[in-house]
This record gives C-alpha cells, sequence and structure tokens, in this order.
C-alpha cells in the first residue's frame, strides 16, 4: 500500500497553513490504520512501524503514531536522533481537492522534543504540539508526530499526510498516503476509561483461556466504575476476546481494539506496548474525562467501604494535580493459610489469590496511572509525564488506593511471582496474609459487572 500513491512531496521551508479545529466523527474506527498498511520493512525491524493517523479533538493538529521499539532500542541518543535531530514535514492532500502548496505544507513536532533538548513549550510557535517526553528508556517508547492542520481541511473525508523526516539533507524516514482518521475508539464523555492490551499467550508462555483471565478483569472494572474499558487485542483474530466480553461489549461498557501487526506482534515481546500506550493517550484527548491503564493481571484497589471510581476523592478540575500514581504489590498464596482451603473452594480466580507482599513497589516501579488525559504529554507503561505546570498525587496504598499485581498466577493461584520473591527469602518482599478483604470485595464486584 506504500507504494500506492503519488504525492510531489514539496521542498521545506513553505509557511504553514492556517489551523482550525477539526470535529471527528463519534463513530469509532473499523480498524487502525497501520494494521492494514504492513510493510515489509517496518516487518523486519528495519523502519519505524506506522501505526495510526486521527485528528485531535480539541486542537488544530493531527497526531500520526510510530512504534519505535521495533526499530531501534530505547536510549536517550536515540530519542535525540529521532526527537529534536530529525526536522519532520508534513504533506497534506485530498484526492477530491486541488491545493495550494502553502495550505498543503507544515512542520511537524515530536512527543519527544521535551527531553531532547527543544526549546521550552513557551518558546515554541503556537501551532507547534510537542505532545510528550521521552523517559522510559528502560521499557518501551513511541514517536508520536503532531502536524498542525491547514483551513482546507475542515470539511475533508478523505484528507492524507505523507511524512518525511530529515536529518540536515538525508531522508530518515518518509512515507506516503497516510490516511487521517477524524474518528475515535474512546468514547466521547467517557468519565472513567481504561485501556489494556491482551495476546492470547501469556506472560508463563502458555496458551490462556479468554474468559478465565480477561473476563474477570473486565467485570471488575466496569462494577467498580470504569466506563469504557479498551482492550488492544495484539492477535490476528479477535473472536477470542470479543466471546469472552460479548455481553459488556453488547453493553457498550467494553470497545475492542485490534491492534495486530505481523511479524512483529508475532514475535510475542510486546513491542507495540508503547504504541498502544500512546495510541490510548491520545485517542482519551479531548474524550475522556479520566483515563487509567493497567494490564489483566492488575487491579485497582479501593480499599474503603464503599468506595469506587466514581466517588473517589479525585482532584478537581482547578487542581494542578493531573495524575493518581497507584502503587502495587505482588499477590501469591500461602498454602497454609487459614483462608486458603475456604477461598480455593469458593472464590473465582483472582479472588482466590490470599496473600500480599509486606513490600509495596516505589512510585514509578510497577504503578500505574489514572490521569486526565488532556493535560498529560506522555504515557509508558508505569508513569506518565505531565504538562509543563502539573502535578500528581500519591493515594495512601495502604488504607486507600493500591494496584493488586497477579503476576504469572494461574487460575488456582499457583505459580506467582509473589511467591518467587517468598522462596527467595527477600525479607521485607515475604507474602503476608491479606488482611483487608479483598476477597470479599473482588467477589462482589466479578459479580456486580457480569
Amino acid at each position: 500500500m506504500f507504494g500506492r500513491y503519488c504525492v510531489l512531496l514539496l521542498v521545506l521551508g513553505l509557511s504553514p497553513g492556517r489551523a482550525v479545529r477539526v470535529h471527528p466523527s463519534q463513530t469509532p474506527p473499523p480498524v487502525v490504520a497501520g494494521t492494514r498498511m504492513l510493510d515489509e520493512a517496518e516487518m523486519a525491524g528495519s523502519r519505524p512501524l506506522f501505526i495510526d493517523a486521527f485528528f485531535d479533538h480539541a486542537k488544530p493538529v493531527a497526531h500520526v503514531i510510530l512504534d519505535m521499539k521495533s526499530f531501534v532500542e530505547p536510549t536517550a541518543g536515540a530519542a535525540q536522533e529521532w526527537g529534536a535531530g530529525t526536522e519532520w514535514t508534513c504533506q497534506w492532500a485530498d484526492r477530491r481537492m486541488r491545493l495550494s502548496e502553502g495550505a498543503a505544507l507544515v512542520s511537524g513536532y515530536t512527543n519527544v522534543d521535551a527531553l531532547a533538548g527543544a526549546a521550552p513549550r513557551a518558546a515554541r510557535p503556537a501551532d507547534a504540539s510537542a505532545e510528550a517526553s521521552f523517559t522510559d528508556s528502560d521499557f518501551h517508547w513511541a514517536l508520536v508526530i503532531s502536524c498542525p492542520v491547514s483551513s482546507f481541511l475542515v470539511n475533508s473525508t478523505t484528507a492524507f499526510i505523507s511524512l518525511i523526516g530529515k536529518r540536515g539533507d538525508e531522508v530518515a524516514y518518509s512515507r506516503v498516503g497516510i490516511p487521517v482518521s477524524r474518528s475515535r475508539f474512546v468514547r466521547s464523555g467517557a468519565d472513567f476509561a481504561l485501556c489494556t492490551m491482551v495476546q492470547r499467550t501469556s506472560l508463563a508462555g502458555a496458551r490462556l483461556a479468554g474468559a478465565a483471565y480477561l473476563q474477570p478483569w473486565a467485570q471488575y472494572h466496569v462494577a467498580l466504575g470504569f466506563d469504557q474499558l479498551l482492550v488492544y487485542v495484539e492477535e490476528e483474530d479477535t473472536a477470542w476476546a470479543e466471546k469472552a466480553l460479548r455481553k459488556a461489549i453488547n453493553r457498550g461498557q467494553v470497545t475492542i481494539v485490534p491492534f495486530y501487526f505481523g511479524n512483529v506482534s508475532e514475535r510475542r515481546t510486546f513491542l507495540l506496548q508503547g504504541a498502544m500506550e500512546s495510541h490510548c493517550l491520545y485517542q482519551a484527548r479531548g474524550m475522556a474525562k479520566w483515563l487509567a491503564h493497567a494490564d489483566i493481571d492488575e487491579y485497582f484497589d479501593f480499599m474503603q467501604t464503599d468506595v469506587n471510581m466514581r466517588n473517589f476523592p479525585l482532584p478537581g478540575p482547578s487542581s494542578r494535580d493531573v495524575a493518581l500514581v497507584v502503587r502495587s504489590r505482588f499477590w501469591g498464596n500461602i498454602p497454609d493459610s487459614r483462608r486458603m482451603l475456604v477461598k480455593n473452594m469458593t472464590s473465582r480466580y483472582p479472588c482466590n489469590i490470599n496473600a500480599q507482599s509486606m513490600y509495596t513497589n516505589g512510585l514509578g516501579h510497577r504503578s500505574k496511572v489514572i490521569m486526565r488525559p488532556d493535560y498529560v504529554d506522555g504515557l509508558f507503561p508505569h508513569f506518565v509525564v505531565k504538562a509543563p505546570g502539573y502535578k500528581e498525587a500519591h493515594p495512601d496504598p495502604y488504607s486507600k488506593l493500591r494496584l493488586n499485581h497477579f503476576k504469572l498466577c494461574d487460575t488456582s493461584g499457583e505459580g506467582c511471582f509473589g511467591n518467587t520473591q517468598e522462596n527467595e527469602k527477600n525479607g521485607k518482599k515475604r507474602l503476608v496474609d491479606d488482611g483487608n478483604d479483598w476477597r470479599e470485595r473482588c467477589e462482589a464486584l466479578v459479580a456486580a459487572g457480569a
């Protein structure tokens, strides 16, 4: 598909067109654009992998998302090279319109500029959008190029972009004919959205039944107060996830996002997690009031009676706190626990997991975040980068809000990473019987969300 479009790539330096506000459709797109534009070089990891492109709901820009983890290791040098070290140009075109050069060509800005030596946000042109920062060098990263929208596109439904990245006279990246969507997966007006990515292979490498892991996770978090769950399925066949979540899909509580990228996905190493999180964040801007992210072995746990997402004292609209960093603990089973026999007989995963580590992971380490997406510039697996001037809050993980992480647990409670820590005699990381009524909260929520 890359070679099907014949678009003239104009020289750099022409004046950008006047930006306008774009009003997207409320109908979710059927696919992520890149899943139908697989390129051989991208599949081989020899160039950035195109994910998607869509108009921003609240700003006069369009965002093009490229996965970088499948192409180059996430280092500060790579961030500098692809961020401030590359000059991006967005060539707008429309098959149904005749365009002037000045209206068609604009300068783009990337989501890694802020920490790669770019000028402070206040010093950038009004239509420049440096929309995140690169810091998560140990995990995953995606590149988001933001392209100001020219006025001629205000009513266009067939606009596309040709994207060029240059370092000096060298073309580092080019892609012709990128379709730009106006629609969203994230539902407009959602109070609390939650995104995750799943494969049909568990972390332990065994085939998992979708209903056994995905279904209770969705039921629990719907009952917890999230009004839309976005499940990114990194499989060619999404039927197993749709079957597991059919009731919630029919009720409008779950949206399946096909997210399969050929050979990159088949490597089964979550190379696309950073791209998924950037995609979900940018899709949520101007659409959802609050956005959270978690894996399907992670459960947000409000520890006070009758407290959930809907009534937890979240920061108000005027607060500078725009992110809640939720600290996590690994869980496992204590075989000789007095509660173990009863729980195994009567409880469903993960309500049957009876013990937590004494150790609570530090801020930014295994944390997950509940955020106001309009004020967050970058979403990474365990932390966010906030827009300048904004702050984060840290709920007490011992009495108010924690993240229960059932890493590597099978449905019977065996194989948990928490048990591995216990067996290694890590002192403060040993397991202790949970005394905070997790089982009761878990069972009530899973049943309520069924």
